[in-house]
């Protein structure tokens, strides 16, 4: 069984940002499929699939750790879940 997340992370700028955020959704229990796409609005537009279902805050918590210690604030907002 696969689970689907669409959403979108906020104040992503950079090369850095995009790395970042791609290594906390991989470290999830379960990652299967990245789909990433930053878009004009400095933000990352992402699909994730993963093998096990995750909790809304247990996506949003390991995102928004990743910003700790930059000067960026990342924070999802959901498409629909």
């Amino acid at each position: 069984m696969t689970y689907q997340y669409d959403f979108h992370v906020e104040d992503v700028t950079c090369e850095k940002c995009d790395a970042r955020i791609k290594e906390a959704l991989a470290s999830l229990p379960g990652a299967q499929i990245i789909d990433y796409i930053r878009t004009p609005e400095d933000e990352a537009k992402i699909h994730f699939v993963t093998s096990e279902a995750l909790s809304a805050d247990q996506i949003e918590e390991t995102i928004a750790q990743k910003s700790a210690g930059t000067s960026h604030q990342y924070q999802v907002r959901w498409d629909h879940m």
